[in-house]
């Protein structure tokens, strides 16, 4: 690959001047760290104070980014995209983060500090919030300048300490309790961060950080750069740059703590594969309560098909991988006679309308239990979805998955088969 190296400090220098020449078209640029690591930045506008953007762990949209970022741009502000991947040549994916240095970054916010009186606010997406977080940290921890970020705007942060494991309550990050930053939450609400969101922002006030929110209705994670969003989601996406405008504007007036405390580094951190088929529960647990209706109006209980195997499925139609395994979960169905295993659904945060016009679409074959209020997600765990649990003739639940599966997979049905075998 053919790098450029123009000289750092002149760089800084020119693009850090009021009244530079502006372009309509976005400029690229190299920053070259210590280590002699590249980080690729396309740049849009010149005037007012500087984002630098991190995007999420799945990468650059390139035609939905720049579209956005001209528009933010157009309200007076100098805006940076970083592409990580490009630099360290990683695919995007899940993982992808956990294998950039909180250093490298730390030294990227160092150089992206405007010389002038300007202030640098960051704003990050996804597992993108994880890595700036962790790199503020560690500039705090080795730098002596008071020149520090203005803030941080958090595009549905994902801080969740590993991949989800049904039935564990959600544990974070640790630098969640050690942000000490300003922060400001945008949050879909088609999402299920969205009903743990009161407890992110409790974790990060309790740790230093000042931290306001606003939730996105009609939206789902990824409607900034996802390329199959809806008009809706189109709609709310061109909205964004005038509210990361306001949210800048209260970050600007809020007080940076004074004082710093040094805190421990993080040595790592993972996002570990998920697994390929259904995984042994991790505790020996009798299930919890579940009451709802299901799309006909009828109240379903959970202790009804006692006796019988259950497979429960939580879902959302905003769930791509839910909205994949609908198909098969109904052949499973078939593959069973409905007296030893029942398959049930529950979507998660939506209304019957929704639901109904979704299921018009898609149609399913089991039963479609409503929790328009989210009033399951908390006793049952579910940190993510898709997430599903196979309950035993006797309540209790033997088997669980993250994730989306092909439900009549052989290996699956032979899991399920060995379970309905066994007596009460």
């Amino acid at each position: 690959m053919l790098r450029r190296f123009m000289p750092l400090l002149l760089l800084a220098i020119a693009f850090s001047q009021p009244g530079h020449t502006d372009s309509a078209e976005p400029q690229s640029l190299d920053l070259t760290l210590s280590n002699d690591e590249i980080i690729s930045i396309t740049r849009f506008g010149n005037q007012g104070d500087r984002i630098l953007w991190i995007p999420s762990e799945y990468g650059v949209n390139k035609e939905r980014h720049f579209k956005l970022l001209r528009s933010l741009s157009e309200l007076h502000y100098e805006v940076w995209l970083v592409n990580l991947h490009e630099s360290y040549f990683i695919p995007p994916g899940r993982s992808s983060y956990t294998r950039i240095p909180a250093e490298d970054i730390a030294e990227l916010i160092q150089k992206s500090l405007p010389l002038d009186n300007r202030k640098l606010f960051i704003v990050a997406t996804g597992r993108g919030a994880v890595l700036s977080l962790l790199a503020i940290r560690h500039r705090e921890n080795t730098s002596a300048s008071d020149n520090r970020p203005g803030g941080i705007i958090m595009l549905h942060p994902n801080f969740q300490a590993d991949t989800p494991t049904p039935g564990e309550a959600i544990q974070y990050l640790p630098i969640v309790d050690s942000a000490q930053l300003p922060a400001f939450i945008i949050q879909p609400k088609k999402s299920n961060k969205y009903w743990y969101l009161e407890d992110l922002v409790a974790r990060l006030s309790n740790g230093g950080s000042h931290v306001y929110t606003q939730v996105i209705d009609q939206a789902s994670d990824g409607f900034v750069s996802r390329p199959d969003v809806n008009k809706i989601e189109e709609q709310k996406a061109s909205e964004l740059p005038l509210q990361i405008a306001r949210a800048i504007r209260v970050l600007a007036k809020t007080a940076i703590p004074a004082s710093r405390k040094l805190l421990a580094e993080d040595v790592s951190w993972e996002v570990s594969p998920v697994a390929e088929t259904l995984q042994p529960y991790a505790v020996d647990s009798l299930a919890p309560g579940l009451q709802l209706d299901d799309t006909a109006g009828k109240r379903r209980k959970l202790q009804d098909y006692d006796g019988k195997v259950v497979l429960l499925n939580f879902w959302a139609s905003w769930c791509p991988p839910c909205v994949e395994e609908i198909p098969s979960l109904g052949r499973l169905q078939k593959a069973f006679s409905k007296e030893d295993l029942v398959v049930l659904s529950v979507d998660i945060g939506e209304s019957k309308k929704e639901v109904e016009n979704f299921l018009q679409q898609a149609p399913a074959e089991f039963p479609v239990l409503l929790d328009p209020d989210g009033s399951m997600v908390k006793p049952w765990k579910v940190i993510a979805l898709p997430m599903t649990f196979v309950i035993d003739r006797n309540g209790m639940i033997q088997l669980a998955y993250f994730g989306g599966l092909q439900w009549d997979n052989p290996d699956v049905v032979a899991q399920l088969q060995k379970l309905v075998q066994q007596k009460q």
